[in-house]
Order: C-alpha cells, then sequence, then structure tokens
C-alpha cells in the first residue's frame, strides 16, 4: 500500500546535507523516502533493492552508507536499517505513537536502541517533516549507554511476562528501565529480573508483591526488597531469595 512522506523544504538548506555529494543526498532522500520506510524510523531493505531503485553501485552504496554510519545519522545491519532522530519529526498524537510501538515489535533489539535512546518517544516533535536532524554529537553520556541495556532488561521481563514485548517503544516502561539502571545498576536489575523475581512472583500471596513489568518493578522495588529481608529473618535455615 501506497505511504505518504512529507520532506520540508529545508531539507535542501541543511548544513549537513549542503556539504554532501550529489549521489549521497540521493541515497539520503531515499532513506527517508522509499517504499519500504516505516514510521518507526526502522524498517527492512535489502541492499540490491536499494541499488535498483537508485542506479547507484552496491559498492558504492555500501561506501556511502558507511559515511552515514560514521557521522550518526543511520546504522545498517543484517538487511535493516535504523534512521536517528526519525521520531522527532513524526506528528506527535497517541495513534502515531501506538503505530511506532507495534512496529517495533518486529525490530532488532540494536536498532530500537540505536534509533529511541531512553524514553525518545516522549520528547518527540510535533514537526511533520522527516528531514533527519543532522546535529551529530559524539559525546558518550549516560543516557546513551543506558539506552543500550534497555532493550535487554525488556527481553528479559518477556519471560515473565510475554506482553512485555510490546514494550521495547513503550516511553513509560523504558523510562522505568532507565530508572532503575540509575538506582541499582544495570547488573543488579538484571538478576532481580531473571532471577528473583520468577521466585517471589510464585510465592505472591505468602509474601511479596506480584511485579511483572519495568515500572512495577521501580515502584514496588523497597517493598519486595523489604518483603525479601523479612523472608530471609523467618527462614534462616532455608535457601535464601537473591537478590
Amino acid at each position: 500500500m501506497a505511504k505518504t512522506r512529507y520532506i520540508n523544504t529545508r531539507f535542501w538548506l541543511d548544513d549537513y546535507i549542503s556539504r554532501l555529494d550529489p549521489i549521497e543526498k540521493l541515497l539520503f532522500l531515499y532513506f527517508l523516502t522509499n517504499p519500504s520506510t516505516d514510521i518507526s524510523g526502522v524498517y527492512e531493505v535489502p541492499i540490491k533493492s536499494i541499488a535498483v531503485d537508485t542506479g547507484i553501485d552496491k559498492d558504492m552504496v555500501l561506501k556511502i552508507v558507511k559515511r552515514f554510519e560514521k557521522d550518526g545519522k543511520l546504522r545498517y545491519k543484517d538487511g535493516w536499517v535504523a534512521i536517528k532522530n526519525f521520531i522527532k519529526h513524526q506528528q506527535e498524537n497517541p495513534k502515531i505513537i501506538r503505530g511506532i510501538e507495534l512496529s517495533l515489535e518486529k525490530c532488532p533489539q540494536w536498532a530500537i536502541a540505536y534509533v529511541y535512546p531512553m524514553d525518545s518517544l516522549s520528547h518527540s516533535n510535533t514537526n511533520t517533516n522527516t528531514n533527519t536532524n543532522t546535529n551529530t554529537n559524539t559525546n558518550t553520556n549516560t543516557a546513551e549507554t543506558g539506552s543500550a541495556e534497555i532493550p535487554i532488561l525488556i527481553k528479559s521481563f518477556e519471560v515473565i511476562n510475554p506482553a512485555c514485548k510490546r514494550f521495547y517503544g513503550n516511553t513509560t516502561q523504558r523510562k522505568a528501565c532507565a530508572d532503575l539502571i540509575d538506582a541499582y545498576g544495570f547488573d543488579r536489575v538484571k538478576t532481580v529480573i531473571e532471577k528473583t523475581l520468577p521466585k517471589t512472583n510464585k510465592m505472591t500471596s505468602q509474601f511479596f508483591p506480584n511485579i511483572s513489568t519495568p515500572l512495577q518493578l521501580f515502584e514496588k522495588w523497597q517493598k519486595l526488597e523489604d518483603a525479601i529481608f523479612s523472608y530471609q529473618s523467618k527462614n534462616k535455615t532455608k535457601s535464601k531469595v537473591a537478590f
């Protein structure tokens, strides 16, 4: 089915775009408007298709893609393209956000982490132009580091609650993961999700709160910790729950 993509006329005045060669401009525009594009900014498109559609030799396509990757504009891996900051140029409304969340369910985790660091969906721009933001920040900060770990935590939660597969683009749940990492550290949080919750959730009625989402874990962390401490104090001779 045909799709509509809008490109702001300022695309051609952008400093980064203006410094590209004509063939590079064509390829950049192709990534924003080709038939395979998805509202999430992540989609599959074979190099062969790119070459056929644009008339650019495959080797040249790969060479230009490497430049775009180096400049922090997009990433291409295993037939998937992930366009940085694509969401900032989509219209912010519940239907759009929900559409993005559904699309991300089938996307590779590396692509989700690349395009949606932290809770970027909550900061999307109401500007409908799809010209990619060309401000490249090469500084490594906590948010960028944590963003790569967020999909890993969500994936761990899928074992507890299969519905969590819908959370890769959910701003609330992603922020909860980021808050957990910031407060308790990635390794500890991952251990609690994978080793503690499967045990404590089975004992909810006796001691522990039921936790099946990142947000619930963040909100009930202290309650869970207190329950575990109480449980271990009353069962000193029995196996303890790791926390």
